[in-house]
């Protein structure tokens, strides 16, 4: 079993809601995640790309794989490991737990985490929300349709553990928008350092953010 699988914070969401359902897909099951979680999986092999780009380690044109970033790949990854000439994923793990009593779709309570090139955790997409208590007005695609299970700082806890374990050097993610800044950066989390990521702030969309370790 994938030690990623710990980063989720089951024994909270056990907690709050006794009657869950977990569900659990790792590398065995890349072509599921990809199938579940096509963007998400596309954003991973872009997030890895920046990565050796920034590097500077690899003698390959930035936009060498534009034409599959043009249409959103959702097998990016594996494209870039193919330019690399390397690998670039070495674990994966998605989780989500659902209440049978409710109807949710897709899983309110869900996390996809990665261990990638160079040697990072990086937090591809996250929801901690109740199921059972959709917020007026909202609608049903809203990253924000429920209330909060308030789970995050335990599962950024349990991320930082993991990523010790594995010996990654930083565990990073991408917050949605500039008000989600501050929400990680208490948690130790700081912006990239970086011309895009900068960007990012100024447009206010998609922020890269990293925690060494």
């Amino acid at each position: 079993m994938s030690k990623l699988h710990a980063i989720f914070p089951e024994q909270g969401i056990r907690a709050a809601i006794p009657e869950a359902a977990f569900t659990s897909f790792g590398m065995k099951d890349l072509s599921s995640i990809v199938r579940l979680k096509s963007l998400a999986l596309f954003e991973l092999g872009l997030t890895t790309w920046h990565a050796a780009m920034m590097s500077r380690q690899f003698r390959v044109a930035p936009n060498a794989l534009g034409d599959l970033v043009d249409r959103k790949e959702p097998n990016l990854l594996k494209y870039v490991s193919r330019a690399l000439n390397r690998k670039v994923l070495f674990d994966i793990s998605y989780r989500f737990a659902t209440d049978p009593s409710t109807e949710a779709s897709p899983p309110k309570l869900q996390l996809l985490v990665a261990h990638t090139y160079p040697n990072r955790l990086h937090i591809a997409d996250i929801q901690l929300l109740d199921p059972r208590k959709p917020k007026a007005g909202a609608g049903a695609d809203d990253d924000q349709s429920h209330e909060s299970l308030r789970l995050l700082g335990v599962t950024l806890e349990n991320a930082k553990t993991v990523a010790r374990e594995i010996g990654a050097d930083q565990i990073t993610l991408t917050a949605a928008n500039r008000e989600l800044v501050p929400v990680f950066a208490r948690h130790g989390f700081t912006v990239e350092r970086s011309l895009a990521a900068q960007q990012a702030v100024a447009m206010d969309a998609g922020v890269p953010m990293q925690l060494d370790l």
